[in-house]
């Protein structure tokens, strides 16, 4: 057998706990469920661990798992609200990975994510640093292995955050066919694809200097289309078609027809998605036209024999690249008809200058109570994950640091890891900065406020507030003070 399938599906739900209180809020737009995170569980991450396959009459014949016939991704926010939110289920997607390694050559279908879903290339280096060291450290923490592979959110890529995965251990990356720019011919010369028309069904390999390399897989972007957007889940037996038929004519090359999705398609984008995906997993299954494979196998027994040229500061959901994230490019969900995204770059200007504001005195104050104020943040990560407080001062802290020292070199950290989830892209991926998601990362930024009064003895508030009043929304007579006011000071001072 020289062809197979691989079905990727990204699953991700952003922090929604407020920082302040610890707790996920009500969301009223997610009724009758308490929140988003809860309903999207119920319709699609529970759903796909126990699919049901239906018979004529619409009688359960059986349930399937689909994560151990897909590859996948779950974001680490997600994972650590499914822990404890649904733990049947967190315990379902862990030992999918491991029942996916026994079916793929030892190869589990698990793949790690950057940790909250922050922009890559929009990030300063220190920060993709961290966020790909936490994704990797939390995938371990939870799967008990190290990852084969890490999915950049939004598929956000640039030559420096390839590189820093492939620094760390990453062994390859998925993104959509229109983010290659040119790919190596037979000849040595190059053929530019900018419109997409790169041969999906096999790897590529990005050449980063140094001898060190990584691999891209670039997915079926049509046909990723009509899985989530054009109805093609509606035929369980058609979209297995679909699939197999991508392969095309047999060659003496292995070929490898691939989509990559949001997880959340099966199920919540398309009520019975998951249905649909267990019957074309199932018809693949049985077909002799091709085997189901995860990347991690595939790329073990095809390594890429191609080089690739990326297209940097690009994405899977921006037309312009990666200005949904800091720019009025036009890019919006499409909730309302009409409307600006004008708040978009001077929000993401208000916490560009809070984070940079608190650099020095994370090195200064940081580096008389730590040994290294970095290296403790790339480590904190154990701490974020409930691990012991006292091992890790001790490990970090430099020798005689009082108990109130040790109190200081924490919320400095603590400071950091907000300053990082302030970033999360769905702050800027909606259509408003009065939004659920907006409203997310503000409370983020004023946590690290809160905290740099208490751990640093400087007030950035005033000046926060200040800067987000340029940001200004769609609704009439607010900005992005007026929601920070609203949504974010009446919780300072709670926790």
């Amino acid at each position: 057998m020289s062809n197979y399938v691989c079905i990727h599906g990204h699953f991700y739900q952003p922090p929604r706990e407020n920082p302040f209180t610890g707790e996920v809020p009500v969301q009223p737009t997610a009724a009758p469920w308490h929140d988003w995170n809860a309903r999207i569980t119920e319709e699609s991450y529970a759903a796909n661990a126990r699919a049901r396959i239906l018979g004529g009459d619409g009688e359960v014949l059986r349930e399937i798992d689909n994560y151990q016939r897909i590859s996948f991704d779950f974001g680490p926010t997600l994972l650590s609200w499914l822990e404890q939110g649904d733990p049947d289920t967190y315990r379902a997607v862990i030992d999918a990975d491991v029942a996916s390694a026994r079916r793929f050559g030892g190869h589990g279908s698990a793949m790690a994510q950057a940790y909250n879903h922050a922009i890559l290339p929009l990030s300063n280096t220190r920060d993709k640093v961290t966020q790909v060291r936490w994704g990797i450290a939390d995938f371990r923490h939870r799967f008990g292995r190290d990852p084969e592979g890490m999915w950049l959110p939004e598929t956000a890529v640039d030559m420096e955050s390839l590189d820093v995965l492939a620094r760390e251990g990453i062994r390859f990356t998925i993104l959509s066919p229109y983010q290659a720019a040119g790919v190596e011919t037979d000849d040595g010369s190059w053929a530019e694809v900018r419109d997409g028309s790169i041969d999906t069904r096999s790897p590529y390999r990005v050449d980063l200097g140094e001898g060190r390399t990584i691999a891209i897989f670039f997915y079926d972007g049509p046909l990723s289309r009509e899985i989530a957007f054009d109805g093609l889940l509606e035929d369980g037996n058609a979209l297995a078609g679909r699939l197999l038929g991508s392969i095309g004519e047999p060659g003496e090359d292995p070929r490898l027809a691939h989509v990559a999705t949001d997880g959340e398609t099966y199920g919540h984008h398309h009520r019975h998605g998951e249905m649909a995906l267990a019957v074309s997993l199932e018809a693949i299954d049985a077909s002799p036209d091709a085997s189901l494979t995860n990347y991690s196998e595939y790329l073990a027994a095809h390594p890429p024999r191609r080089k690739v040229a990326i297209a940097e500061d690009t994405s899977w959901s921006c037309a312009h690249g990666v200005e949904r994230w800091r720019a009025d490019c036009g890019c919006k969900t499409g909730r309302e008809p009409t409307g600006h995204q004008r708040w978009r770059e001077p929000l993401r200007s208000a916490l560009d200058w809070l984070r940079d504001e608190l650099t020095r005195p994370f090195e200064d104050l940081g580096g008389e109570l730590l040994a290294d104020p970095w290296q403790a943040r790339d480590d904190y990560i154990s701490i974020v994950l409930d691990g012991p407080t006292d091992p890790f001062i001790d490990e970090h802290a430099r020798p005689g640091v009082d108990t109130e020292g040790r109190r200081r070199a924490l919320g400095l950290l603590e400071i950091q890891e907000h300053a990082m989830l302030m970033y999360t892209s769905c702050g800027w991926f909606f259509d408003d900065i009065s939004g659920l998601e907006a409203v997310f990362v503000l409370r983020h930024a004023g946590r690290v406020c809160e905290l740099a009064r208490d751990v640093v003895g400087v007030d950035l508030e005033p000046e926060l507030m200040a800067r987000l009043e340029r940001a200004p929304s769609n609704l009439e007579d607010v900005d992005g003070r007026v929601v920070y006011e609203r949504e974010v000071s009446p919780f300072v001072g709670r926790r």
